[in-house]
């Protein structure tokens, strides 16, 4: 693909860009909806199941259920969201893509793109107001290409690591916190160990499972990211140091859509954190890199920064 003409600050607010913002964010949402289902049911059958522990009718039914729940999840329920899930990822590819100026990858994305008609269709859910999707990317205006292509997946890599990583700490603390709970509670009625397994455990053992491989998937997400970014910083510092020089490009153009590999494939791995989780930390998050996207401007400017 050629380059683009005028600066990603500028055409990152282009119709055409919105409208695939706006088709990949009702796509994410309608993902995270499936994955939150799947939430609250673990919840309420974990619920039923643990409350058969203080009401002798709610026993059986809570035990059954909860292992009932854990087996279709195991044999596959959790795979009901993945069309939506990949559909959302390869939007925000086509986004990037086009935005950035890379090649279209059909081995991952396969081929053609999602069609524009169904973007169109998809476009048309977003309700939310449009300047949330304005300046999408915080580019470091000093940076000429491909550096300021390389800038701007730095902003994605680190922001989404560090999202991901702090959802994943979380769920791994609740995940204890149940844990112990069910211990704390076998202990004050002393349950033999079976008991306490099959009324607590048992009833919870589908939110257990969702909750490892929720977990498991965002730490991946996060290291893989913490990686490529740190890949990304090297060699731009080493091509600023070395003058930027015209024969790099292409090298650095590789590079490139190497990262957006990276991030379509953990795109497509696990959906996005839940916008509650995400809006609670947004401000500073996005304080942080605006600033970080600066001290890129300052390398651009001098390679001695």
């Amino acid at each position: 693909m050629a380059a683009p003409g005028t600066s990603i600050l500028h055409r990152q607010n282009d119709p055409d860009l919105l409208l695939l913002l706006k088709a990949a964010s009702v796509s994410h949402s309608r993902a995270k909806r499936l994955a939150l289902a799947h939430i609250w049911l673990s919840l309420l059958l974990a619920a039923v199941g643990v409350a058969g522990v203080f009401v002798p009718a709610l026993e059986t039914p809570g035990t059954l259920l909860g292992l009932m729940w854990a087996l279709a999840y195991a044999a596959g329920a959790r795979l009901r969201g993945i069309t939506e899930k990949r559909r959302a990822a390869l939007l925000q590819e086509m986004f990037d893509v086009r935005l950035l100026g890379l090649p279209w990858n059909t081995v991952l994305g396969g081929g053609p793109a999602v069609p524009a008609q169904e973007v169109g269709r998809v476009a048309r859910g977003y309700r939310a107001s449009e300047e949330r999707l304005r300046d999408y990317f915080y580019e470091a205006t000093a940076l000429q290409r491909p550096l300021d292509v390389l800038a701007c997946q730095l902003q994605t890599l680190g922001w989404g690591a560090r999202v991901r990583r702090r959802y994943a700490t979380a769920v791994t603390y609740g995940l204890l916190v149940w844990s112990l709970a069910g211990v704390v509670t076998g202990l004050a009625g002393s349950m033999t160990v079976s008991d306490l397994l099959l009324h607590w455990f048992v009833p919870s053992l589908g939110l257990l499972l969702l909750g490892v491989e929720t977990a498991a998937a965002q730490w991946d997400t996060a290291g893989a990211r913490e990686h490529a970014q740190a890949v990304v910083m090297d060699a731009m510092r080493a091509h600023v140091s070395r003058g930027c020089p015209a024969e790099n490009v292409p090298e650095l153009l590789q590079l490139a859509r190497q990262v957006q590999d990276v991030l379509l494939q953990t795109r497509l791995q696990q959906v996005r954190v839940p916008d509650w989780f995400f809006r609670r930390f947004q401000s500073n998050d996005r304080e942080d890199f605006v600033q970080a996207m600066r001290e890129l401007d300052r390398l651009g400017a001098d390679p001695t920064v």
